[in-house]
């Protein structure tokens, strides 16, 4: 069972009282009259059933539990302060606001946190916290204070906004290439070894049915099986095979001529990130502040218009 804790009020009191071993001074310090401290000190004492000052001669003194008491409440309303101070408005302006932001792994090494460094330098008050447990802030967004989330744009007692489409494309190495031009045809891909994405939302099993291909003719098709597009990556870029990802993720090798396309076609995924966040949270300092500032980044998006995939 809870027990019966003093109130705030009253362990100001007494730390006013133990710091200044005066009813009057402390009395001013927290500008109450003398006898109101005063009734809230011999009430603290009550509760605790044990004498917090000694009282000779119109001086104070603190007892030792009075002592120990007093270095421990002092150490309590402090914290009390900081994490009040954290929690408003007026904490964000001292820096003290910690922001808990969760996406997916790939998204966050790939895309997101190369954008942080100029968030922060704008907006140093603002303390990112950056998580990868998408998978279960998507059953509860309250998990975290907003997140990065692939999917249609509808979570319930949520506000989603968009920020990109996930166009995706088929790399290999240029060395794994050769000499061969760009393919044209889906089965001159496949002739290569091909690398699979094995995931719920597979990006290799999308781009093969809208080329056309069944689900019973996908799981024949011969290949190494990646969870992960961190490893999936790596293991184009080790040269295994050819696979799809999404574009987001290889432009950088692709301007550095390590990986190439190995066909023009693009395919847009279904779905799309969201920033996502509870709805009555959409006024908070730092949501406002990130939301803003993450819209800047956005995809316009005519720039992902859908490209029918015709390699067969």
């Amino acid at each position: 069972m809870r027990r019966n804790l003093p109130k705030i009020m009253t362990l100001q009191c007494f730390d006013a009282v133990a710091q200044h071993l005066n009813m009057t001074y402390a009395a001013q310090s927290l500008h109450m009259t003398q006898s109101a401290v005063s009734k809230q000190i011999k009430s603290l004492e009550q509760q605790l059933g044990r004498q917090l000052f000694y009282r000779q001669e119109g001086q104070l003194s603190l007892t030792p539990v009075g002592g120990q008491y007093a270095q421990d409440i002092k150490a309590l309303l402090n914290h009390l302060v900081k994490i009040t101070d954290k929690a408003s408005v007026d904490g964000a302006i001292d820096g003290n606001v910690d922001f808990k932001v969760v996406t997916e792994p790939t998204l966050a090494m790939r895309w997101l946190v190369p954008k942080l460094g100029e968030f922060n330098s704008i907006h140093p008050e603002i303390k990112v916290d950056l998580h990868t447990d998408f998978l279960s802030v998507e059953k509860n967004v309250r998990k975290c204070d907003c997140a990065i989330l692939f999917g249609n744009g509808h979570w319930e007692g949520c506000t989603s906004e968009f920020i990109r489409y996930d166009n995706l494309v088929a790399i290999a190495t240029p060395q794994l290439m050769g000499n061969r031009p760009r393919f044209k045809t889906l089965e001159g891909i496949l002739a290569l070894p091909f690398l699979h994405h094995n995931h719920p939302i597979s990006s290799t099993s999308s781009w093969l049915k809208a080329a056309g291909k069944t689900e019973k003719e996908i799981s024949q098709l011969s290949g190494g099986q990646f969870e992960h597009f961190t490893l999936l990556l790596e293991a184009v870029k080790h040269g295994l095979g050819v696979s799809v990802v999404p574009k987001y993720l290889v432009m950088k090798e692709l301007a550095a001529g390590e990986l190439v396309l190995v066909s023009e076609l693009e395919h847009q995924i279904e779905g799309a990130y969201y920033l996502v966040y509870n709805s009555d949270r959409e006024n908070e300092y730092a949501i406002k502040i990130f939301r803003d500032w993450l819209v800047d980044y956005k995809e316009p998006k005519e720039q992902f218009k859908v490209r029918p995939i015709s390699l067969l």
